[in-house]
């Protein structure tokens, strides 16, 4: 398997898998601001740099040109980020994001 260090390479592959998986939404009323392959692919960053969702939220903050490479124009708020990883983990049952991305990249190998 392919691994990267870069955390701007595993945000670009994290939304390319996650626009394969979900829909951009969870729900027809949500507000809209942020998509699900977005949100992901901000929590595969959180993961793989092993940081709280307040730190994922100033780490984002200031990478705003990663944020522009995936659709984002502002990084999601904490909380935002806590919601969003209880939706995709229950929707799928993973353990992990970084495990979803791993099984994937050992599928398509």
């Amino acid at each position: 398997m392919e691994t990267s260090r870069s955390s701007r390479t595993v945000i670009h592959q994290a939304y390319a898998l996650a626009n394969d998986i979900w829909p951009s939404y969870a729900h027809r009323f949500s507000r809209h601001d942020f998509t699900l392959p977005q949100l992901f692919a901000c929590l595969v960053v959180r993961e793989m740099l092993q940081l709280s969702y307040r730190k994922c939220e100033d780490f984002l903050r200031d990478a705003r040109e990663w944020l522009a490479d995936i659709g984002m124009s502002r990084p999601p708020d904490h909380n935002t980020l806590w919601r969003a990883f209880g939706v995709l983990i229950a929707e799928r049952h993973v353990r992990s994001m970084l495990e979803l991305m791993s099984e994937h990249f050992q599928k398509a190998r």
